[in-house]
């Protein structure tokens, strides 16, 4: 639609907002509403000061979903932000069903169930944008995979099997931060007045985040991986050699992806270069790793070679981030790149 620029006074434009527009958001004479800019400055969004949110609520129908297809069900209402999820039946749930709403409900932050039936189950999300912002909550996410990455690889290279459970079942935490973190993200699309909450802003940074937070949750599925050797090990540890070109392999990625994630949350050029240098050390490590399990193919050959190529693909995905990374940084210094 069209709308033709007034003149008021001598230096001040005005334009008409839509009737329905307004209507739809009760807004009236004497109302305030949030103009923002695009981060390019090339178009204006105008935001109601308090945005109307109709559907807050949502109602699945059971009858015809497995319980897993249910519990996936919850978790997308869930991080497309409903504040209530009414699950339906026409029949009594089974209890297959009942377990697959309280998993889901221990597996997604802030949902807690407020009233169950025969029939039905209502769960309610108590978690608001203003109680995160997107960094700490990505820097957080980051640390706990980091940690899951880490206590598994030392249980494979220590063969022990509880250890590697333990670290399998960090898995569930990383899975509600990745989760909470969805939430928010999506939250902030519909109302980019949230921006300020969330401390980011509106486009590229928003989209950015969101592909690191799922480079750092495959990268946990990828730790998970690691203990699963571990347990499949059956207490065998790797000699010696092997072992310690294992943890020095290890403890360079730490230091990469630290690196990389530091990049992403405070975005500087000189932060990305150093993230830079150390995945290419990390490289260096790799390569020894192969190069010795070709030569010596120690035991467990299998289970080393497998966890070296596990770790090559989270160096992967940190790569990945630090394109985002590097990007942020050409965004915010202008002293690097003058656009006309």
């Amino acid at each position: 639609m069209k709308r033709k620029v007034q003149q008021l006074g001598s230096s001040t434009l005005a334009v008409t907002v839509p009737a329905e527009w307004a209507r739809h958001h009760g807004i009236e004479k004497g109302d305030e509403v949030i103009v923002q800019r695009d981060e390019n400055g090339g178009s204006l969004l105008l935001v109601p000061e308090e945005p109307t949110v109709e559907d807050a609520s949502a109602t699945i129908d059971a009858d015809s979903l497995s319980p897993d297809a249910l519990g996936r069900a919850v978790i997308t209402q869930y991080v497309l932000g409903r504040q209530l999820i009414r699950v339906e039946s026409s029949s009594p749930l089974s209890p297959d069903h009942h377990d697959a709403i309280f998993r889901t409900e221990r597996q997604l932050m802030g949902l807690g169930i407020v009233e169950q039936a025969k029939q039905t189950v209502t769960v309610r999300c108590s978690v608001a944008p203003g109680d995160f912002d997107l960094p700490t909550l990505l820097g957080r996410l980051s640390r706990t995979e980091a940690t899951m990455r880490t206590e598994s690889l030392a249980a494979l290279i220590e063969g022990d099997v509880d250890r590697a459970r333990a670290a399998s079942n960090r898995h569930e935490q990383v899975e509600k931060l990745f989760y909470l973190f969805l939430r928010l993200v999506f939250a902030t699309y519909r109302n980019p007045q949230l921006n300020q909450e969330v401390g980011l802003d509106t486009g590229f940074p928003l989209i950015g985040f969101r592909s690191v937070a799922q480079d750092v949750s495959l990268m946990a599925g990828l730790a998970r991986d690691i203990a699963d050797l571990a347990v499949e090990s059956d207490g065998e540890a790797p000699d010696d050699e092997p072992a310690e070109r294992l943890r020095d392999l290890g403890e360079a990625l730490d230091e990469a992806v630290c690196a990389t994630i530091d990049a992403v949350t405070t975005p500087d050029y000189g932060a990305t270069e150093t993230a830079r240098d150390r995945l290419a050390a990390v490289d260096e490590h790799v390569a020894a790793c192969n190069d010795q399990l070709a030569s010596e193919r120690p035991e467990p050959l299998l289970e080393l070679q497998r966890a070296v190529v596990l770790l090559e693909r989270c160096v992967q995905h940190a790569r990945d981030s630090l394109d985002v990374a590097t990007h942020l940084a050409f965004r915010t210094s202008p002293d690097l790149v003058n656009s006309e």
